[in-house]
């Protein structure tokens, strides 16, 4: 559906859920102009809060007017269900703006109950120009019942430095445990089957299902975050974390495989693949392939190239000297050199001498 602007007459229980992944703005980032969104799915708003629609939470870099209600809300929120494990919301940077956010706490308040909340993003980074989805996660450790206390704050600014949105100071929020027959409990969505063992969903494996399946594999470090999401670490993008955000240009066919460094062709050595291990350069187009050795095109030869090859060869009474052109010495012509200018001269002469002797 399409985006919709929340109605300042939600429950509690949905106001608790986004707040949690709203914050609140700075009066000084409501001035500005901005093109930062964040919103919670359809398919996301029918498991938390009954209804299949898109819910706008930040539009043009500004909040949604039910995000002003916070400290009223907080005192009749209740916790967040046995059943919710996490929480997720999208967002995205659009047009050519830069927005940075910082998780700057996931505490738990009641490390027996639940564990330190989880973000599927690195702590520190910049908002993505295309949609991505940000999942909060909270871990019960299955142990015992309970309700446990917990923070997560969030601050979000733009290029100047400017505060954007956050999450109020001191926000608490509450998610309700119990003891799972799994001991350790199962994530992601899996389910504790009669055995006592976690059945997991697609795309996760593990004691608890609480490792993801990446395939292929998340490379240079990447972590795999859910089933074929890699979350890259910096310097790196794409699928597999296989692409490098090179700062600078590899030479002569180099390919950036690290950031500022580049796998060389052979013949190539240095940071940019610019220094080549021929002391003397390859001449006619040759290329240099290791150490003082060079890979001719067609029609020259020698370890620098610079030899032409004549087929068939110039013979004894000529040098090749370019690609099938000989050079001939004196008295010496045809295409190979071969023929004499005094062959016909002396023909001539014995035929004369002939004809008198006669």
């Amino acid at each position: 559906g399409s985006l919709t602007t929340a109605s300042v007459f939600l429950s509690p229980i949905k106001t608790c859920f986004l707040l949690l992944l709203g914050g609140l703005m700075s009066k000084a980032a409501q001035e500005q102009q901005g093109s930062l969104y964040m919103w919670i799915d359809a398919n996301q708003a029918r498991i938390l809060i009954g209804f299949e629609e898109d819910i706008l939470i930040v539009s043009e870099g500004k909040m949604a007017p039910f995000t002003t209600d916070f400290r009223k809300a907080q005192q009749r929120m209740p916790a967040i269900p046995v059943n919710i494990q996490n929480v997720n919301f999208t967002w995205q940077a659009t047009e050519q703006a830069e927005y940075f956010y910082e998780f700057q706490t996931l505490r738990s308040m009641d490390v027996d109950i639940m564990d330190n909340p989880t973000v599927n993003v690195p702590l520190m980074g910049s908002v993505p120009r295309r949609p991505s989805v940000v999942q909060v996660g909270f871990p019960c450790l299955g142990d015992q019942d309970g309700v446990a206390a917990f923070e997560v704050t969030i601050l979000v600014m733009d290029a100047g430095g400017n505060i954007v949105l956050r999450t109020p100071h001191n926000a608490i929020f509450f998610k309700t445990c119990q003891r799972a027959k799994c001991p350790g409990g199962c994530r992601n969505g899996g389910f504790c089957n009669e055995r006592q063992v976690c059945e997991c969903q697609d795309g996760f494996y593990g004691p608890h299902c609480e490792k993801a399946l990446c395939s292929p594999r998340c490379l240079n470090g990447g972590l795999c975050m859910s089933p074929g999401v890699c979350i890259c670490p910096p310097g790196y993008y794409g699928d597999s974390c296989d692409k490098a955000n090179c700062s600078i240009t590899c030479l002569n066919g180099g390919t950036c495989f690290h950031p500022g460094k580049c796998i060389c062709p052979a013949g190539y050595e240095g940071p940019r693949c610019g220094i080549s291990k021929c002391l003397q350069p390859c001449r006619n187009g040759g290329k240099c392939t290791g150490k003082n050795k060079c890979k001719c095109d067609k029609g020259f030869h020698g370890d620098l190239c610079s030899k032409a090859v004549c087929e068939p060869s110039c013979g004894a009474h000529g040098t090749c000297v370019e690609p099938n052109k000989c050079l001939c010495k004196e008295g010496w012509h045809g295409r190979h050199c071969n023929k004499s200018e005094f062959s016909g001269l002396i023909t001539l002469e014995l035929w004369f001498n002939n004809t008198v002797i006669e």
